[in-house]
């Protein structure tokens, strides 16, 4: 339990709101009683955290994952990116490898919509061919300014120096279209970001949900699941986010206006 309060002390992003001398009394007073300690843990960690946090039972295992596709609409290819666990990452990079692989159109949308939970880094790396080359592709920006990058570099997609991914190295021309909605979160919102202050890339849609935040976990008792937010993404020309998301053109069919926009 102490390292959990360590780790909301000393990482969360709105920490100074409350006297951890006093929280950690409070925690104590009622760590003999499960129902009361989950309740003051979760109201804890969203008053530090903000809405990207919680605390949560262990999910159960999901079943088969969902897979990048590719859809070609007139000239333009249609990507879809599902939402992905990190165990999933292999079976997911080679089903976005080989859906790019197919088709050779004149421009791209990437549809966001709906978009949530799971890791973003397998997204990432799908979407790494229409991120325009090696370099740093966003954030993630601690309460502190402090700053670890989201980088592509020959081949890998890597987390400050921490290699993550494996990515396809070719890079495929053409301008891209980002769809979003009001369900685009978390991980949606980070390929969102990534692609912002491309040149040839405009959004639409909607503002996200506004989970636009990098989040740590620790183990408590009973089995439950603390997730705290840590950080705030950070696009390639250093805009910061942590928030909503608005898109370029805010539209109630952002599909087809970005085919009407090509």
């Amino acid at each position: 339990m102490q390292e959990a309060l360590d780790l909301l002390e000393q990482r969360a992003l709105f920490a100074e709101k409350v006297d951890w001398s006093t929280v950690r009394d409070e925690v104590t007073a009622v760590a003999e009683d499960p129902e009361q300690l989950e309740l003051k843990l979760f109201h804890l960690v969203r008053e530090v955290g903000g809405p990207h946090s919680g605390v949560r039972r262990p999910r159960r295992a999901p079943g088969d994952p969902e897979l990048p596709a590719v859809e070609m609409q007139g000239e333009a290819a249609v990507v879809t990116l599902p939402a992905c666990h990190e165990r999933d990452a292999g079976v997911y990079l080679e089903a976005g490898r080989a859906a790019l692989a197919e088709v050779e159109p004149e421009r791209w949308i990437v549809d966001l919509s709906g978009v949530g939970s799971g890791s973003m880094w397998p997204l990432l790396a799908a979407a790494a061919p229409l991120l325009r080359g090696d370099g740093e592709i966003g954030a993630f920006v601690d309460r502190a300014g402090g700053s670890q990058p989201w980088a592509l570099a020959e081949g890998v997609l890597a987390r400050g120096r921490t290699p993550v991914l494996p990515v396809d190295p070719v890079r495929r021309q053409g301008a891209v279209s980002v769809l979003t909605d009001g369900y685009t979160a978390s991980a949606g919102e980070g390929v969102a970001v990534a692609f912002r202050g491309l040149p040839d890339v405009r959004s639409y849609g909607a503002p996200t949900l506004g989970f636009s935040t990098g989040t740590e976990t620790a183990l408590l008792p009973d089995g439950l699941v603390l997730t705290v937010a840590t950080s705030r993404f950070a696009d390639r020309t250093g805009e910061v986010y942590g928030g909503r998301i608005a898109p370029d053109v805010q539209t109630d069919d952002p599909l087809s206006m970005a085919l009407w926009d090509l």
